[in-house]
């Protein structure tokens, strides 16, 4: 049985607002993986920032909750990525997460040498470029949070080569040197990048036409470990290469001393 994890999971010591004061921004919240995100983030008292190009479908996630705040955003545009960063200067000025979902498969199945360049340049922008622009807008309200934290969705094709994989693979793989060096350079936040397997999502129905999605987890059942990076008290160890897989289904908060208010 698929678990909601915009509540606690059961035998958690948590309330509900165990994410109460952090603010996180997601990116590609739209759909799939980032809108269960933003979903889950705001069910556990977070303030989010819910970033995506669809404002009807933003809309929609956003009905019923005052804690999800959405941008309709092109985040390949320098426009679209300024608006992220307006937003949050008009309400609060800081954030204490930024968790990049955006991003693009390209053509699947196709050969490095075939590859067409205008796909292999849309995709790069959008999984590699806009990610980068995006954090150094971001910056100046991760540093004025608490504790605050990125994570970089990457991909098990970000982390070994699989033929007709295409640009994807290689974004993916360059993102994780990105999240490395991003570590590197950033001792007062923690920086993540999370795997999360094989996912119910559109992008996978495109890249998989064939696999019977009833046998993958959906988005929502992979997100204790997403929950978990962006609690204050996270101790995954900055610059951490993780599986989301390893958490499905467990309590996000394990290990993690309770405060005074849980």
């Amino acid at each position: 049985m698929k678990t909601d994890l915009r509540y606690p999971a059961p035998g958690t010591r948590y309330p509900r607002s165990v994410l109460a004061g952090r603010r996180i921004v997601v990116t590609g919240a739209s759909s799939g993986i980032g809108r269960a995100l933003a979903v889950a983030y705001a069910g556990h008292g977070a303030e989010v920032y819910a970033v995506g190009r669809d404002a009807e479908r933003l809309a929609a996630m956003a009905r019923g909750t005052s804690r999800i705040h959405t941008v309709e955003a092109d985040l390949t545009t320098a426009t679209g990525r300024r608006a992220v960063a307006t937003t949050i200067e008009h309400r609060s000025g800081a954030i204490d997460a930024a968790v990049h979902c955006a991003g693009l498969l390209g053509v699947p199945g196709v050969a490095l040498a075939a590859y067409p360049e205008a796909e292999w340049r849309a995709v790069l922008e959008i999984n590699l470029t806009a990610v980068q622009l995006l954090h150094q807008q971001l910056a100046p309200a991760l540093d004025a949070g608490t504790s605050p934290v990125v994570i970089a969705i990457s991909s098990t094709v970000g982390r070994m080569p699989r033929p007709g994989w295409g640009i994807y693979a290689v974004s993916k793989h360059a993102l994780e040197g990105w999240v490395a060096l991003l570590a590197a350079e950033w001792p007062q936040g923690r920086v993540y990048s999370v795997n999360p397997g094989g996912t119910r999502t559109p992008m996978r129905a495109t890249a998989l036409p064939r696999e019977d999605p009833a046998t993958i987890p959906a988005p929502e059942d992979i997100t204790p470990l997403f929950l978990r990076l962006v609690h204050q008290a996270a101790p995954e160890p900055t610059g951490a290469v993780l599986e989301a897989r390893d958490w499905t289904g467990r309590d996000p908060w394990e290990g993690i001393a309770p405060s005074a208010d849980a």
